[in-house]
């Protein structure tokens, strides 16, 4: 190893080098001046920033100048009120506000096959370019360098962002498309008029007082004028033939009347009264046009036959003759189908009273049957039906020939406004084997025909296999079983009634007290269920179903019941005597809104 000393150059190198390392030691550490190098990027980065804040000012600014005249342009053009082509309204918007060279093409749809616009369609779009003012230095910081192409790739995708992108235009484009059609509306109300509703409200008015007016109301502002108060004198803007209103009155049952009844199969006991018992599986559907008769079909097969309710009274004492029918037979009780003319549906409202239970499953089957186009045939036959023999006025008017409509049809909307003060009570029902014909019950009769000058009645028991005498007034004509029923003095034999004939003269609690009750009801659960399953089928083909609850108490069942029942939440309004007449204004304002679209 050589210990000799290194040369000059030796050493001046090593000098260098060791002053480089000192002096890149020394550039590591020092700090001086890096903030001004941050600071200047982050200053071109916030010129930049702000310049293209610039260029979207201006152009959120034409956009919004551009939508705003297209949204109240064709607003107006679509309005059925407006007078002049929609077309030219479009165009004047647009010129008046200075935009008339962005304006592009303009597309209407009409419906005037009635002699006036029911609907129409007004679509149009403009657009303008403006030229940015920083945007395109973009260009050169965004599009991206070129970079080797390699073997098997195209020169054109080097650049797609460059290719796609164009920063030296900003266009701006606006479109609205705004329609206004008249609905032809079917409406069901369906009305509580049970005893309850006799009772005072919190008005101090009776319940069915403030119904009656509330209803009145409501048909005023549906079939005349929507933006008007019932006695304002207001002309009437509703056109004829565009609104019908069915009115369904239900306590115990719902009284459809002979003329609408008499256009279905219905079993044929008596014809004392005009309501029917639905199974549990009518409940699952809105139609009833499978009940509807067909001339072409003489006997109907037993699941196309409605069956008609008893003509009963399950109510008074044996002692009381009977009168408090499940059926009642009161006129006003009966449904009203498709009325348009408004004197008419006043009557029909200023008529209805109350008394008996509460079946708002009933009602509700009613209500959406006359909705459903199942009933067609029903209101086409009732508009060739003279109202009285040689009158030239028809049950319904020929106007509403064809309803109710397809669920389907264009311009077309069906609503039903369910009300109720309480909960579903029972509905009673006559066991089939007490429906009709001969009964257990023998009358007495003389031998020219007359009855016997003492009434008796021989009621017979069949697990005994003998006969009880009996009085009209429930009592005991003697307390012996006989093996007969009674023959008067005249040896004429008794004469055995119909099941028919013994409701008619008597009660089913005097026919209870001697032999088995013929009587059953369909309970509050069985009701509640059927309702729930009407509500379901009419939502399902939607129908707007608006429910009222009125004088009912929050968070009860009669609340959660029609809740359930509406079409959404919002569809359900509890009311009292002091805003009842309120509920059934927003109810009215609410199927008008629907029914004009914008």
């Amino acid at each position: 190893m050589s210990i000799a000393p290194k040369d000059r150059v030796g050493r001046a190198r090593d000098g260098r080098q060791a002053a480089l390392r000192r002096s890149l030691a020394r550039f590591r550490r020092e700090e001086n001046g890096s903030l001004v190098i941050f600071s200047l990027m982050l200053l071109v980065a916030m010129l930049f920033t702000a310049g293209l804040a610039v260029d979207f000012m201006r152009y959120e600014s034409t956009r919004s100048q551009l939508q705003n005249t297209m949204d109240r342009a064709v607003l107006a053009a679509a309005s059925l009120n407006q007078s002049q082509d929609a077309e030219e309204v479009v165009r004047d918007y647009f010129l008046k506000a200075g935009l008339g060279d962005y304006l592009g093409p303009i597309q209407i749809e009409e419906d005037i096959s009635s002699g006036t616009a029911a609907y129409r369609k007004v679509k149009a779009v403009a657009g303008a370019t403006l030229d940015p003012i920083f945007l395109p230095i973009m260009e050169k910081v965004v599009r991206p360098r070129k970079w080797a192409v390699r073997e098997g790739h195209s020169e054109d995708a080097n650049n797609l962002l460059a290719n796609q992108v164009d920063f030296t235009k900003m266009p701006v484009f606006a479109a609205s498309t705004a329609e206004e059609g008249i609905s032809d509306l079917e409406i069901s109300l369906v009305v509580d008029v049970s005893g309850s509703m006799g009772w005072g409200s919190s008005s101090g008015n009776s319940k069915i007082y403030e119904l009656r007016e509330a209803a009145k109301d409501f048909a005023y502002n549906m079939q005349c004028n929507p933006n008007q108060d019932r006695g304002s004198g207001a002309a009437c803007e509703v056109q004829h033939g565009k609104v019908s209103i069915s009115i369904v009155p239900y306590s115990e049952q719902v009284a459809a009347g002979p003329v609408l009844l008499g256009q279905y199969n219905v079993t044929n006991e008596h014809n004392s009264s005009f309501c029917v018992d639905f199974t549990s599986d009518d409940f699952a559907t809105t139609s009833m046009q499978n009940f509807v008769k067909d001339p072409a079909i003489i006997t109907p097969a037993p699941q196309d036959i409605l069956e008609r309710t008893g003509h009963f009274d399950p109510w008074n004492n044996y002692n009381y003759s009977p009168g408090s029918w499940t059926c009642r037979n009161e006129s006003w009780r009966w449904i009203k189908p498709f009325m348009d003319d408004l004197g008419e549906v006043y009557s029909a409202i200023n008529a209805l009273s109350a008394g008996g239970n509460t079946s708002i499953d009933l009602g509700m089957k009613w209500g959406t049957a006359l909705l459903d186009p199942g009933s067609q045939q029903v209101v086409t036959n009732l508009t060739n039906t003279p109202v009285a023999s040689g009158s030239t006025e028809m049950v319904i008017d020929p106007v509403f020939d064809g309803r109710p409509y397809a669920y389907d049809q264009d311009y077309n909307m069906k609503a039903i406004i369910l009300m109720t003060d309480g909960v579903n009570t029972d509905q009673h029902y006559l066991k089939d084997t007490y429906r009709s014909g001969p009964s257990i019950v023998w009358h007495y009769k003389k031998a020219n025909g007359d009855f016997g000058d003492t009434e008796i009645y021989s009621i017979y028991n069949d697990d005994y296999k003998k006969y009880r005498w009996v009085k009209p007034n429930g009592y005991y004509y003697d307390y012996n079983w006989h093996s007969n029923p009674y023959v008067g003095s005249d040896g004429a034999e008794a004469y055995q009634m119909t099941y028919q004939e013994v409701w008619s003269k008597f009660t089913t609690k005097w026919f209870d007290r001697f032999a088995p009750n013929p009587v059953s009801e369909h309970g509050n659960a069985t009701k509640n269920a059927r309702l729930a399953d009407i509500c379901t089928a009419a939502k399902e083909q939607d129908i707007l179903v608006y429910t009222i609850g009125f004088e009912v108490g929050e968070g009860s069942e009669e609340e959660a019941v029609m809740r359930s029942c509406a079409s959404t939440y919002n569809h359900f309004f509890l009311a009292d005597g002091m805003n009842l007449a309120d509920t059934f204004g927003a109810i009215a304002s609410s199927i008008n809104q629907l029914r004009l679209t914008e």
